[in-house]
């Protein structure tokens, strides 16, 4: 069997497919009919290319106005012959049987979806739901309109979904994060913007609906981001979302302020409709397993599923897109194909929600760090988890990607070297550098992952794995800052300006001179200034005050993009971090006997720099404070008594700042 998946969650067709039609789903002619709760369901028989059946289909649309697609398939196996025609009239008794219990087995399915998508959607009010189709009011609902303080009972499935995701908030120091969700929907991600088109907040930025997104969404106020991504507003600790059971039932408590803008309110919001997503293809998979059942597949929005074993007993070939292809709601082009079987996968993508604006990418996963969408040049993101690893890995996988795509390049080589290497979990990461080369950071084998387009040609293998099963990132150059071109040709002009205007200078009174010794008596006539010395001496002091305007007044400069670490000696980088995409590099080869070491926290790096100067050991503190207002300041050093770098060099916050340690011989550059 030959599955897609598609970069992130969204409508996609349900479509099954192999190399020479194989598979396919058949038509109406093969459905049949059944009604659950007023609601009309189907199963469709799968077909090999003969029409002959070897499995059944049930899908439907869940997940609110996001309209997510979830099917399961069931392929007939020793344990449950369902090689017939589902719809036939005149079914014997075990096939009769096979097909009830196929309807049993979907309606409880049908049922458990529903539910979940009612404790976790977050527009489930009750307002936009018929009479005969209704849904009670949401837990995820309920808790972002509660205020500070607020208690409120909730399922053991919403209690369930919280608790994973603060395990996995935790374990990832906030990268995956449900808090980040007011962010979300102030860069207009959230289904209330991007599907419903609905612009009710006060930091809405309303557009056109027959121009939403084509012309891109305009950025949003600095100050909204600002206070929407204050760690105390985004914090998801059990100090601030507390979670708890008393006595059988299961509550959680608001214990976050609201962020205060312009003297208006906003309650802290969240969203498990990515955990949910992966937690419903949990519980269909557990349920399959209890009834012995182990040929099946099971897909939620092509971004969370589930195999067992193929229809054949084998494995299950999964094509995996390539997200800097044009995105397509119906096919996709395939980049590489890996076999799967008996495991999880999930899978996130930055080429589906998105807008372009003013020249730059801007997509649905968040950075709650720097309050903005992640920029880290991860793609897409696919991560396979075997059965043996344990249970909920769809779900826990969902949350690992979301993860990765913000933590970036450093994030992936860590997760490969460290819970990946442990449970035996692939990655598949499409990255693409700065300077646009299109890379794939995996720790599978090269003989487990094939190319399957041409464009795969193009890309690097970016991870080697040394002797011991360790992965480092194998290129040097991805770390370069954007440079100011234009600021920098105006610096140029304005130089060159000044020296012109200087030689003039001097030449004129080079020539003034040479005139008066030789005419001393015409000297005594002349006038103390000439026309030409007044143009000469305006025309120097316009070069002075723009050149003062160029390199002392800009004090705000740009913002951060990159901080360097050069050791001043040797003219050697030692430490780079690029703060867009979230990734530092470290000169391990340090010709000048420096070692550093780097510690990194969600909101800040620790980066200490040593070294052994006439038998006595030095050493600087690095604190490169991240966020939506990013800095880098000395905050330790043993390099003189003074230590000047400490105690004199305040935070730098603007590109075009330097820091100082004369006796160690260090300089932080700021781009």
């Amino acid at each position: 069997m030959l599955v897609s998946i598609f970069a992130v969650a969204g409508i996609v067709a349900c479509c099954l497919c192999a190399a020479g039609g194989g598979l396919a789903y058949a038509d109406s002619e093969w459905s049949y009919s059944f009604t659950v709760d007023g609601h009309p369901l189907h199963i469709n028989n799968i077909v090999d290319g003969n029409k002959d059946p070897i499995g059944v289909r049930f899908g439907g649309y869940y997940f609110g106005s996001s309209g997510i697609s979830v099917s399961v398939d069931v392929y007939s196996s020793p344990q449950l012959d369902l090689s017939f025609r589902i719809n036939g009239k005149a079914l014997n008794s075990a096939q009769a049987a096979a097909r009830q219990q196929m309807v049993n087995i979907f309606t409880d399915i049908y049922r458990y979806i529903n539910g979940i998508d009612a404790l976790a959607n977050t527009s489930y009010d009750g307002s936009e739901l018929s009479d005969d189709n209704y849904l009670p009011i949401s837990d995820v609902y309920r808790y972002n309109t509660a205020k500070q303080g607020d208690k409120l009972n909730i399922s053991r499935d919403t209690y369930n979904m919280l608790l994973l995701a603060r395990s996995i908030y935790e374990q990832t120091r906030g990268a995956f994060n449900p808090a980040v969700y007011r962010l979300v929907d102030l860069w207009g991600f959230s289904s209330r913007v991007y599907s419903n088109g609905i612009f009710d907040q006060p930091y809405d930025r309303k557009v056109s609906p027959d121009t939403f997104w084509a012309d891109g969404y305009p950025l949003p106020d600095d100050k909204y981001v600002r206070a929407f991504s204050d760690p105390a507003f985004t914090d998801f600790s059990q100090q601030s979302v507390t979670v708890g059971e008393e006595n059988g039932e299961y509550y959680v408590v608001k214990n976050v302020a609201p962020a205060v803008v312009d003297g208006v309110e906003f309650q802290q919001w969240i969203d498990l409709g990515g955990i949910a997503k992966g937690y419903v293809v949990d519980g269909i998979k557990t349920m399959l397993n209890k009834l012995g059942f182990a040929r099946f597949g099971v897909d939620a929005g092509s971004s969370s599923m589930a195999y067992g074993l193929d229809y054949d007993g084998g494995s299950v070939t999964l094509d995996i897109a390539d997200p800097l292809e044009p995105y397509n709601i119906v096919y996709q082009t395939a980049l590489v194909e890996t076999e799967v079987a008996q495991c999880s996968i999930s899978t996130s993508g930055q080429n589906v929600r998105k807008y372009v604006t003013d020249g730059v990418e801007y997509s649905h996963i968040i950075d709650g760090v720097t309050g903005k969408p992640a920029q880290t040049g991860v793609k897409s993101v696919t991560v396979i988890v075997p059965d043996s690893a344990g249970e909920g890995w769809a779900a826990m996988g969902d949350c690992f990607t979301t993860a990765l795509t913000v933590m970036g390049r450093d994030g992936v080589v860590e997760f490969a070297n460290g819970l990946a290497k442990q449970l035996g979990i692939k990655i598949i990461v499409v990255y693409q550098t700065l300077d646009g080369r299109k890379q794939l950071l995996t720790n599978c084998n090269k003989d487990e992952v094939k190319g399957v387009s041409d464009s795969y040609k193009q890309f690097d293998w970016a991870l080697n794995e040394d002797d011991e099963g360790n992965f480092a990132y194998g290129f040097e150059d991805g770390l370069r800052a954007k440079q100011d071109v234009y600021k920098t040709l105006t610096i140029v002009l304005g130089c060159a300006l000044g020296v012109a205007v200087v030689a003039l200078v001097v030449y004129h009174f080079a020539k003034g001179r040479k005139r008066t010794l030789s005419n001393v008596v015409n000297a005594k006539k002349d006038k103390a200034f000439k026309l030409c010395d007044i143009l000469v001496y305006t025309g120097v002091a316009i070069v002075i005050l723009a050149l003062f305007a160029v390199f002392v007044l800009d004090v705000d400069g740009e913002e951060l993009q990159a901080v360097s670490v050069v050791d001043d000696e040797t003219g050697e980088t030692l430490f780079v971090y690029n703060f867009t995409r979230n990734e530092y590099q470290v000169n391990d080869a340090s010709s000048n006997g420096w070692t550093v070491e780097v510690s990194k926290e969600a909101r800040q790096l620790i980066v200490t720099f040593t070294k052994v100067f006439d038998g006595e050991e030095r050493f600087n503190q690095l604190t490169v404070t991240l966020g939506s207002s990013p800095s880098v300041k000395m905050t330790d050093a043993v390099c003189g008594f003074h230590r000047d770098c400490v105690r004199n060099f305040p935070a730098v916050d603007r590109a075009g700042g330097a820091i100082v340690c004369s006796p160690n011989r260090l300089k932080v550059i700021t781009l």
